[in-house]
């Protein structure tokens, strides 16, 4: 291997592309709370709409329509997410 075939795993360039962002992170994880919790919290729901970007609707669209569909009764709440969500 030569030195321009090298790749520095410790240059901020490398960093930068190889790692999701911290808004990225913090974002897949409240997603993932949400979806295994039965009962989300308003204030986890806004801070994933804080958060959330164009490109990252459909994803918190899917777990809103996931836990919608699978509740007998859902949550009004959930449900005007998800429609202010279409808008």
């Amino acid at each position: 291997m030569t030195q321009t075939d090298e790749v520095d795993v410790l240059s901020p360039e490398y960093d930068a592309g190889s790692r999701l962002s911290v808004r990225e992170q913090v974002l897949d994880l409240l997603l993932e709370k949400v979806e295994n919790d039965h009962y989300p919290s308003s204030a986890m729901l806004d801070d994933i709409e804080r958060l959330l970007t164009p490109w990252r609707r459909e994803d918190y669209a899917e777990v809103l329509m996931d836990k919608i569909r699978r509740d007998r009764y859902p949550s009004r709440h959930l449900i005007e997410r998800a429609i202010r969500l279409s808008n």
